[in-house]
């Protein structure tokens, strides 16, 4: 805790307070969930990522993403949308 003390923390409903930031919007067009277990944090991970890199390449994508892990194996469809809110889809 001492770590984000006096720092702002954005947790998933602050990225958008209706839920239409560019990655949750292509995660739901893309239907990327299966079990739900890890989305926050991948959701949270990729904005970071798009923040940092607007442009990613797969292997930015792949080193962002290196330490989440999704019990279901969706990570083609994470990066699919990654690539999708990149663009803007």
């Amino acid at each position: 805790m001492s770590d984000v003390g006096g720092k702002a923390v954005v947790t998933i409903e602050g990225l958008d307070p209706k839920g239409e930031h560019p990655v949750q919007v292509a995660w739901r067009n893309l239907g990327v969930p299966q079990c739900g277990y890890c989305q926050v944090g991948q959701i949270m991970q990729a904005a970071v990522l798009l923040k940092q890199k607007p442009a990613p390449t797969d292997q930015d994508i792949n080193d962002a993403m290196s330490g989440n892990l999704c019990r279901c194996g969706c990570y083609q469809r994470i990066a699919q949308a990654i690539r999708a809110a990149a663009k803007g889809a």
